[in-house]
């Protein structure tokens, strides 16, 4: 699968899926508060080989309707992987902000205790020092991209 983002200002992008058949779907998206969460998605998910999250499910065919349906409906086979891995990119946004990876274990490693549940064994100091670098390059290509033009990153399982 495809992903295309296209870039038509600072504040706004269209995120852009062409699945392997040639099966396309788009939506115009506000950058500021999508971009990020979606590439942070992307390495996450690649760095863990992660087949259940945002981009494993688009790739399985489920589409960007099914993916932002608050109802969980379309993705009710997906839902404990997908809620495991929301909470794993929402803290990792910290480490985009520079925060240190072991401190980031550490507040996932709190969460987990209160939560009675355990981190994936993915999730390591190293796994977030990957992430932030991919992040970095990921930021960096989108910030070379000019407006009008297509960044593009490929999905496949």
């Amino acid at each position: 699968m495809r992903i295309l983002f296209h870039k038509i200002s600072n504040d706004r992008h269209i995120l852009e899926i062409v699945r392997p058949n040639g099966d396309r779907e788009q939506v115009e998206c506000e950058t500021r508060s999508y971009l990020q969460h979606d590439l942070l998605h992307y390495a996450t998910e690649r760095e863990a080989k992660l087949t259940g999250g945002f981009w494993g499910h688009l790739a399985r065919g489920k589409t960007l309707a099914d993916m932002n349906d608050r109802t969980g409906v379309g993705i009710i086979d997906g839902q404990a992987e997908m809620a495991m891995i929301e909470r794993v990119v929402g803290a990792l946004s910290a480490a985009v902000k520079g925060h240190a990876a072991h401190d980031i274990i550490a507040s996932l490693q709190q969460v987990a205790v209160a939560t009675e549940s355990a981190l994936p064994e993915w999730l390591t100091v190293d796994f977030i020092t990957a992430i932030q670098e991919r992040m970095r390059q990921l930021q960096g290509h989108w910030n070379g991209t000019p407006y009008g033009g297509v960044m593009e990153l490929v999905w496949d399982e």
